[in-house]
Order: C-alpha cells, then sequence, then structure tokens
C-alpha cells in the first residue's frame, strides 16, 4: 500500500497541474530529430511514442492527458501532421487491442461451449455403451473437454487486465490534446 501511495505521491507532483490534467512535456532540441531519419515519408520518429509510452503508461486513466511538444523553431512544424500522425497512431494502436481482446472473448466462449458440449456428448454416450474401448473414448472425451475449459478460463482471466489497462493507456494517449510550445521556458506557463 504504501508502494502505491508513493507513485500516487509521484505522479501528482511532477505531472499533474492545478485544473486536474495530466501534462507530459516533449522536447525537442532540434526539428529534425521529429521524423523517423530512415524513411522518405514523414514518420514520427519512434522514439518519441517510446518516450510517451514510458512516461504516460503510469499516470491513471481518470486525468486527461495533455501532451506538449516543445520545438524551438515551432513556425517551421506542421503542427496539424504532427497531430494528426500521433493521434492515428494510438487510434489504431487502441483499435487494435480492442479487436484482440474482443477475439480472445470469443475464442473463451468457443472452448467454453466445445467443452461442456464435449460432457455432454460424454454422459450420453456413457450412457448407451459400457464396452472397454468406449470407455477410453470416453476418459480421452472428458479429459479434452477439460482442455477446452481451462483454455476458456484462460481466455478470460489470465493476463487480461493487464491487456485492458493497456488498451485504456492507448485510449489515454489517442484523446490526449496536443498543444506546441516554442521554447522551453514556456513549459510552466503552458500547463495551466
Amino acid at each position: 500500500m504504501k508502494k502505491k501511495e508513493q507513485t500516487k505521491d509521484f505522479i501528482n507532483k511532477d505531472y499533474i497541474d492545478d485544473a486536474g490534467n495530466a501534462v507530459v512535456d516533449v522536447i525537442i532540441d532540434d526539428r529534425s530529430k521529429l521524423f523517423s531519419p530512415y524513411s522518405d515519408k514523414k514518420l514520427l520518429n519512434r522514439e518519441i511514442f517510446m518516450y510517451l509510452d514510458t512516461i504516460a503508461d503510469p499516470i491513471p486513466n481518470v486525468y486527461p492527458l495533455i501532451i506538449n511538444f516543445v520545438i524551438p523553431d515551432l513556425d517551421k512544424v506542421d503542427k496539424s501532421y504532427v497531430r494528426d500522425a500521433l493521434k492515428r497512431y494510438y487510434w489504431f494502436s487502441y483499435k487494435e487491442k480492442v479487436t484482440a481482446l474482443r477475439n480472445e472473448m470469443i475464442y473463451a466462449m468457443l472452448f467454453l461451449i466445445a467443452g461442456f458440449a464435449l460432457l455432454v456428448f460424454d454422459s450420453l454416450i456413457i450412457l448407451e455403451q459400457t464396452s472397454s474401448i468406449m470407455k477410453v473414448v470416453s476418459n480421452f472425451m472428458v479429459l479434452l473437454s477439460w482442455v477446452f475449459l481451462w483454455e476458456a478460463i484462460r481466455h478470460l482471466m489470465v493476463g487480461r487486465r493487464e491487456k485492458v489497462i493497456d488498451k485504456n493507456n492507448e485510449r489515454q494517449m489517442a484523446l490526449a490534446e496536443v498543444r506546441f510550445i516554442s521554447k522551453a521556458d514556456d513549459v510552466e506557463r503552458a500547463t495551466w
């Protein structure tokens, strides 16, 4: 409990402004570092996304997120392109995680139905036959049904919470307000 309170105090002290918004500053000292040097297309630098994920993921989703890009020669930056590229990246990531969670739920339901169907089918077969071959088949069906049921439980419970948190973090980033500031001195003024 003490570690959780320390984390909350750290986040409140370093990232939450007076209005209750979480503010993350991305300070870029050279405009050329904004885009990837490996592509002739204007792709945002991967390091920006890694930095934002590292800083913003621990911030609880209850706080509206504001991302401040602090760039010295701001008039040469296509702000709407940068804003759209950032939001598009996180929106696609969010939609991918939503789809993955939905697919996991579908697989879990299919495994659950298959497991119960095998158990019902086994109980119907065991009533009809008493031969030793049928007992082996029955035991195999029971074993297979429990494997299906375990897979259903695994898809529903094991690791799902972390995936939901990750999905919500991507949503928070996709909905973040993006601001542009021309100098590092203006960071304090822009976060109120």
